[in-house]
């Protein structure tokens, strides 16, 4: 904690000679701390019991407004695993360690009117979210969340607005060549319909592993965003969609074989609908139904590349808060590259004042079939996978702290449970967290 409390002391130091030089300088401070239980057994493993943990995120920012248009933000973060070790592989709780744990979660200047009305800007350290976070997101549910670094420019009007964004994922500072990861693109909104379009490029210069002078990746992602709520009606429609494209490498170099000197072109997409019906008073009930649809692809030795990258979302929202299908290409699962199809219903409401409770039905399978191999050495194939029911509960009963909850269980069909664990004889998946979140 000794680089925190060196922030701190830097902070006041900066407050005390700011705020006689500039009178019109204000100060505001914020702050969350949040601890999350959670009981984890995901594996379906039958051998193995229930994982036990807690992870606990504090965060701590101070924005300085000056002359009512420029803000400085800087905010650090904790996060920690409850009862974990340091870097150094000794307990950060009870024992006498620092665990030089503390960042800069945020760092950024930003300027609300930048010579006329409308046109302003974010440049550092900041996250990015946009529309329902399906494609860009902070990922609050994390632990740690996602951060970008760069700089973000628009136009803002009663009927539009205007986003410019060049984000830097990677700084390689490669002396002989460029290698950086970069990404930028445009977010345009018309107001009156609430519709988001948008365009953005990634390039990945990185030709480590791959064939000579072949970047990483090379994908334009163009886009749209829409959300509609019929007041009269109480019903609600939602949809996100987007079209990749561009080249990246068929796979790394094999210097054995020679294979892999070529890149294949991408042609993937992503589509997601939900319609919702809110009832009346008292309980303010709503039912919804809907599709997150991502495509695979079926062919890896032809030349297009159709399994659609997820990018950059606040995964947990989406695809079932068990969180199987956020890192599993990361991961080199089985079925990383079939693609998602994931039929929805929910559930929720409110009982009684300051309470609320909700009930999501996921029914997964593949876009296309995934491969796994038998005990016997047999070859199948599948596009089954399973259903996940997310139960949750969470209240402002006492003032001041927001208290959640909830239980998931994931009914795993045969075939994904032999792609995932190698076995059919296994247990269902299941979690279960609470937590307790108090902002400031």
């Amino acid at each position: 904690m000794k680089s925190f409390v060196k922030g701190l002391i830097l902070f006041a130091v900066m407050i005390a000679v700011a705020v006689p030089v500039n009178a019109d300088t204000e100060f505001k401070f914020s702050g969350q701390i949040r601890l999350r239980e959670e009981i984890d057994k995901r594996d379906f493993d039958t051998a193995k019991t229930f994982l036990t943990y807690a992870n606990l995120r504090t965060r701590f920012g101070v924005e300085a407004i000056v002359d009512n248009n420029t803000h400085a933000f800087i905010q650090f973060q904790d996060s920690r695993l409850m009862g974990g070790n340091t870097q150094f592989g000794k307990p950060a709780s009870s024992g006498l360690n620092d665990g030089k744990n503390v960042d800069v979660h945020q760092a950024y200047i930003q300027v609300d009117r930048l010579l006329v009305d409308g046109l302003g800007m974010k440049i550092g350290r900041f996250e990015v979210n946009f529309g329902n976070e399906r494609v860009f997101g902070a990922v609050g549910w994390d632990n740690v969340g996602r951060v970008w670094e760069g700089g973000i420019g628009w136009y803002d009007q009663e009927k539009f607005r205007i986003t410019g964004f060049g984000l830097k994922a990677t700084e390689k500072n490669n002396p002989y060549y460029h290698a950086d990861f970069d990404a930028g693109g445009v977010y345009a909104t018309y107001k009156p319909y609430n519709l988001d379009l948008f365009w953005f490029y990634e390039y990945d210069a990185d030709t480590t592993g791959y064939w000579y002078n072949m970047n990483r990746l090379d994908r334009l992602n163009a886009g749209a965003y829409f959300k509609r709520v019929y007041e009269d009606l109480k019903l609600d429609f939602e949809f996100n969609g987007v079209y990749q494209w561009g080249q990246q490498p068929r796979g790394l170099y094999n210097p054995l074989t020679g294979a892999n000197k070529d890149k294949i072109d991408i042609a993937a997409y992503m589509f997601a609908f939900e319609a919702g019906y809110t009832f009346e008073a008292p309980f303010k009930a709503r039912i919804a139904a809907g599709i997150d649809y991502t495509s695979g692809d079926d062919d890896p030795d032809d030349d297009k590349f159709k399994a659609y990258n997820n990018l950059y979302p606040t995964a947990h929202k989406f695809n079932g808060y068990m969180d199987y299908f956020v890192d599993a290409a990361k991961a080199g699962l089985p079925y990383a590259n079939a693609g998602l199809v994931d039929f929805i219903l929910r559930a929720s409401g409110s009982p009684y004042e300051g309470w609320k409770a909700a009930l999501d039905a996921h029914f997964f399978s593949t876009d296309k079939d995934y491969m796994y191999f038998t005990d016997e050495g047999s070859t199948v194939y599948s596009k089954k996978v399973g259903i996940e029911l997310d139960a949750t509960v969470s209240t402002t009963v006492i003032d001041g702290l927001h208290l959640q909850g909830g239980a998931s269980i994931f009914l795993a069909d045969d075939d994904f449970k032999m792609a995932y664990t190698g076995a059919t004889d296994t247990d269902p998946g299941l979690w279960f967290y609470t937590m307790a979140t108090v902002n400031f």
